[in-house]
């Protein structure tokens, strides 16, 4: 979910309202009238949970280790290493603070055919749960599995199918 602070103002009142959207839509800004014929100025404060995260020189390390071992060990490993690998030198890598809902799922991972990925860093913003350096490692290979074995995102069934090849080169 996306959530945007909404501030609108007339003469007499201030008023705060938390909006949540399914995605994150640009800014906008809206000038309306009140009943009393005052002037309202809505302003949607910049998404919180659509920023990205600069990829440290932690991530940074972690995944030109990860993608040295796969290429090492060869075959499937290989083969979505390359993945990796181009999407990380490309700079198609974004990584968001926190996890979003995708219909009822919480997603920590989403990819596109050409390359680009969005993962998550950690789980929400309450700090409710941990993701580790690990699960981020893990969620950026099972994207890139996604596209390397062109495994369509369409049910529960293909999320194994990439984890499949994910498990197999630990």
């Amino acid at each position: 979910m996306c959530m945007r602070a909404i501030f609108g103002m007339t003469s007499w009142r201030l008023t705060l309202v938390v909006a949540l959207s399914a995605s994150c839509v640009s800014a906008r800004h809206t000038v309306m009238t009140a009943n009393d014929g005052d002037s309202e100025f809505i302003s949607n404060v910049p998404c919180a949970t659509c920023a990205t995260l600069p990829v440290d020189s932690t991530v940074t390390r972690a995944i030109e280790k990860r993608v040295a071992d796969l290429k090492a060990r060869g075959g499937y490993c290989s083969d979505y290493a390359a993945v990796l690998e181009s999407s990380y030198r490309k700079g198609q890598i974004t990584i968001r603070p926190y996890m979003w809902r995708v219909g009822s799922y919480l997603a920590s991972g989403e990819a596109k055919p050409n390359g680009e990925m969005v993962l998550a860093r950690e789980i929400d913003s309450l700090n409710v749960g941990v993701r580790t350096l690990n699960d981020l490692l893990w969620s950026m290979e099972h994207e890139a599995a996604h596209i390397a074995f062109r495994i369509d995102t369409q049910g529960g069934i293909t999320e194994d199918r990439a984890n499949d090849y994910v498990r197999a080169c630990k």
